[in-house]
């Protein structure tokens, strides 16, 4: 049985630390006004990481997005999987691309979960993606476009993600918007 979901954007940014090296050194502004997240265009990129309670083995996490600026990558989530960590990427490459980084060390441009999409700039899109016993699942506006069995599989991120672990959200040479970012712990 699931617990109850946990709202993760918090007053003043609780629980987060803004991402400042490697190519996180010139981001674009963060700030939280009203429930919305908004990550600035950095140069090449803009991120947090999530430092409060983290989830189990087996968890949903649920937002809404969308980019208001930029043509890459508006929403690089970093999560916890297998006792490594994986970068679900939602519109990179050019715009378009969906996909995890890194599996069986490939790119979510190259592997089994690359997907293509067009996004439209300044429209919400709701996202849901959850680790389960057996897979990795992505939904887009409740449609499955990720279902990967995860134990056949090595995950890692690009080093210079690795900041954003345990959980953490970025964008690439783009901004965004995000609210309703909620976690839910699927263990027991």
């Amino acid at each position: 049985m699931a617990n109850d979901p946990i709202a993760l954007l918090a007053p003043g940014l609780r629980g987060w630390t803004i991402a400042d090296r490697f190519d996180f050194a010139e981001r674009g502004e963060i700030s939280l006004d009203s429930g919305t997240l908004s990550i600035g265009k950095g140069r090449p990129a803009s991120g947090l990481s999530y430092r409060g309670p983290q989830p189990g083995d087996f968890y949903r996490i649920a937002w809404e997005a969308r980019r208001t600026a930029g043509s890459d990558f508006f929403c690089g989530l970093t999560f916890p999987i297998r006792g490594s960590h994986a970068t679900l990427i939602v519109g990179g490459w050019g715009g378009g691309v969906i996909g995890i980084s890194n599996i069986d060390n490939m790119s979510a441009v190259e592997n089994p979960t690359t997907e293509y999409r067009e996004f439209e700039l300044n429209r919400w899109y709701r996202f849901e993606m959850e680790v389960n016993k057996t897979a990795v699942l992505f939904a887009i506006d409740g449609e499955r476009v990720i279902d990967l069995d995860h134990d056949e599989h090595k995950y890692s991120v690009w080093w210079e993600q690795e900041q954003m672990a345990p959980i953490g959200l970025a964008t690439w040479d783009t901004a965004s918007e995000i609210r309703k970012l909620t976690l839910t712990n699927l263990d027991g």
